[in-house]
């Protein structure tokens, strides 16, 4: 008699041996047997491709969000120079009579001129400046955008335009406004 595992085996002709090789060979089989299940199991393998795909998604939303992010500042940024370009017209001008279209244009011309933009910008044009009746100088400027990762995509870049205003102050004491 041997114990092997929890099992008790009785041994007809007294070979350990022999039996004990048995119990290993039984073994072997049965580790076999299930490594072919596994193998043909559809499943094995497929998370590669998941990983692959999950992370071709997660470039793919970054690039978006990093193109998206960058137009959106490009655009703010020429908002902010309408936004200074009319400021400015209304500083330069000290009295209600200087306020007309073609001052205004002529200030707007030589802030652009002076303003450097930098390299954000290609073809920053001064579309219009116009005085209203109530003194207020509007500025619109155009210009093409290259956000990142999209000058792929889109070569010519993207046309963007931006609106400032600004009123002018003609009275000495505190605004009423």
């Amino acid at each position: 008699m041997r114990r092997v595992g929890g099992l008790v085996m009785l041994i007809p002709n007294g070979s350990l041996a022999r039996a004990h090789l048995l119990t290993r060979a039984h073994i072997k089989i049965r580790a076999s047997a299930q490594s072919r299940a596994l193998a043909s199991d559809p499943e094995e393998g497929s998370i590669a491709p998941l990983i692959v795909g999950m992370l071709a998604l997660l470039l793919l939303i970054g690039s978006v969000t990093v193109a998206i992010t960058g137009a959106y500042l490009q655009t703010q940024h020429l908002q902010d120079m309408a936004d200074a370009q009319a400021s400015s017209i209304t500083r330069t001008m000290r009295t209600p009579e200087e306020a007309s279209g073609s001052a205004a244009w002529e200030y707007a011309s030589a802030y652009l001129a002076e303003a450097q933009p930098g390299q954000d910008f290609q073809a920053l044009r001064l579309e219009n400046v116009s005085v209203d009746s109530d003194h207020s100088v509007h500025v619109y400027l155009s210009a093409r955008i290259r956000p990142p990762l999209l000058s792929i995509l889109v070569p010519d870049g993207i046309e963007v335009t931006a609106h400032g205003s600004s009123r002018l102050k003609t009275n000495q004491g505190p605004s009423s406004d």
